[in-house]
């Protein structure tokens, strides 16, 4: 943090002209503790009631402390609405400029809020904390002064005390409850690795229990079957009841219980705001946090991620090499009812139908211009292949945001293979598992269901139905069997030209040593390239007369390449 942001003195921030805060004068803050409240009414709510209950209490037991409200509003009407439940003061709304001043002078937002309170000490001069509400959201009043160093301190102290029972226990409980209602002592837990599971009731599309919970309940089983020290305790999210209640029926482990002051306590403790939810935390026996995101596991690996137990770093680095060698077609592409791929007119192709075939994973966007230029050479070198192996498939796996673009079926319409189903749950797994991060990824699967290549397209535009069935072996093949008529041929054009419509035929070329010069004459860097080229050329000629450079030409229009070839003293490709 910048020295100056510590060392300023902020009531002259406030100061701009001598004016007061509803009749209380800026002056009344000299010597004193207190906070720049920097928010809107779009701000989390939760967080402001927090706030200000800190701030009664504080206020009741005669504590020096004040907070100054520092509105990011657009319009006076919605500052208004905000600062009418806050108990402290406030910087007018119409002194823009003060307001201005202290929103540039204590920068953007955090990484864990959408607002600030920066703490001041006006009797030593100095801001003490840019992140006060977070020692207010975690530790309350027991946070106070709200200085970094008290912060550290409790954070020091929590951590040397944490155990599940300092983590599970409250005042009026020491008890978690079954999914039948009946209660089971934390004392119970002890010794065991224990999963905190911080979760929204989210149905699937069915009513059923959404993905992460239904792996989570699977994982949880295995473990139990093989005897280990293992449990999930639920900590629920919702303000619903009866959705709470519906939840936790389906669910085989044991949880806080519903509007538990526990669960409030547990999000600001692990300080899990809300892009973090849900999520699934793993502590120790010791009571210490193992694992911060086993859902991302999850998300990566299923339902293997059991193997990541005990969760040591040695289990985790060995997990990727368990999934590689676990993989097969139906872990990739089942999951749970959904055991199918689509074809057109509504037909549905059961994946078992699939095992023992070459499978390549098309991963695209309708809107990508370069998925849509490439379709039409994947499409060529499908039916290539097709006839030299039947047990070749496609599938199209729509990507991203493609899960609400209408054109993403009639994008897969044109696409004569199978597809898997336009916002289906497979799709994110599926990029998880196969570390799929830009469109036109084309990822094959071999027979028995272990990754070939996940690179296929590069190959495919080198080479095309020839790479298949794009292994290394494959393609150490295909680029030993390279020659230059095989690069320059096609068909009757087995010629290069010169000037003044010369035709040089390629074998005339054979066994030179040939320099292909992929250019543009829109190219800024081809034409500035282009005479240091020449240079070269005619020295590498004097040295060796058995060199050659052919110009590839990729302008578009006969004029443009004629007129760029016009300055070669070499041959090009027949265009």
């Amino acid at each position: 943090m910048a020295e100056e942001k510590w060392h300023y003195n902020v009531v002259s921030l406030l100061s701009g002209t001598e004016r007061t805060f509803s009749s209380v004068a800026i002056s009344s803050l000299d010597g004193r503790k207190f906070g720049l409240f920097l928010s809107d009414i779009h701000h989390d709510r939760i967080v402001t009631d927090d706030l200000i209950k800190v701030y009664n209490q504080l206020s009741s037991e005669g504590r020096d402390f004040e907070i100054v409200f520092v509105s990011c509003d657009s319009c006076e009407e919605t500052f208004n609405m905000y600062f009418s439940d806050m108990p402290w003061l406030a910087v007018p709304f119409a002194d823009s400029d003060t307001r201005e001043r202290l929103h540039d002078h204590f920068g953007s937002f955090t990484e864990y809020y959408p607002a600030l309170l920066v703490i001041y000490d006006a009797a030593i001069g100095m801001v003490v904390n840019e992140e006060g509400l977070r020692a207010v959201a975690k530790y309350g009043v027991n946070g106070y002064p709200f200085t970094v160093k008290r912060y550290y301190e409790l954070e020091a102290a929590a951590k040397k005390e944490q155990s599940l029972r300092s983590l599970l226990v409250s005042p009026s409980r020491d008890y978690l409850i079954s999914n039948d209602g009946s209660k089971v002592a934390v004392s119970d837990l002890e010794g065991k690795i224990v999963a905190f599971y911080f979760w929204f009731n989210i149905p699937d599309k069915d009513g059923g229990p959404d993905k992460l919970t239904r792996v989570l309940a699977e994982i949880y089983r295995k473990l139990k079957e093989a005897g280990e020290s293992f449990e999930v305790v639920l900590v629920p999210l919702d303000d619903n009841k009866s959705s709470y209640e519906q939840g936790l029926a389906s669910m085989p482990w044991l949880a806080i219980p519903f509007e538990d002051e526990g669960c409030e306590r547990l999000i600001r403790y692990f300080e899990l705001w809300p892009f973090h939810l849900p999520t699934v935390l793993v502590i120790g026996a010791d009571g210490k946090i193992m694992l911060e995101n086993y859902n991302r596991l999850i998300d990566d690996y299923g339902v293997l991620a059991w193997e990541a137990f005990p969760f040591s770093e040695e289990q985790l680095d060995l997990l990727p090499e368990k999934a590689r060698a676990a993989q097969t077609l139906e872990s990739l592409l089942v999951a749970g009812d959904l055991d199918y791929v689509i074809g057109k007119e509504g037909l549905k192709v059961p994946v078992k139908e699939l095992v023992g075939k070459t499978i390549l994973l098309f991963f695209a966007m309708n809107g990508s211009i370069r998925c849509q230029k490439f379709l039409p050479m994947l499409i060529e070198a499908y039916h290539k292949i097709k006839r030299m192996d039947s047990a070749f498939e496609v599938i199209y796996v729509p990507m991203g945001g493609m899960n609400t673009d209408p054109g993403a079926f009639e994008f897969f319409l044109r696409m004569p293979w199978l597809a898997v189903p336009v916002g289906d749950e497979r799709i994110g797994s599926l990029e998880n598992t196969l570390e799929v991060g830009y469109v036109n990824t084309m990822v094959v699967i071999g027979p028995t269901g272990q990754t070939i290549t996940n690179n296929a397209a590069t190959s495919l535009e080198r080479y095309g139905a020839d790479a298949y069935p794009f292994s290394g072996e494959r393609i150490k093949e295909v680029e030993m069997a390279q020659t230059l008529e095989s690069l320059l041929v096609a068909g009757d054009l087995d010629y290069v030209i010169g000037k003044e419509g010369l035709k040089v035929p390629v074998k005339e070329l054979v066994g030179k040593t040939i320099l292909l010069f992929f250019s543009a004459r829109g190219s800024g860097t081809c034409r500035g390239f282009l005479p240091h080229l020449i240079e070269e050329y005619h020295k590498i000629k004097r040295m060796d007369s058995a060199f050659e450079v052919v110009n590839i030409s990729m302008d578009k229009d006969q004029d443009s390449f004629e007129e760029f070839f016009s300055g070669m003293p070499w041959r090009a490709a027949a265009r």
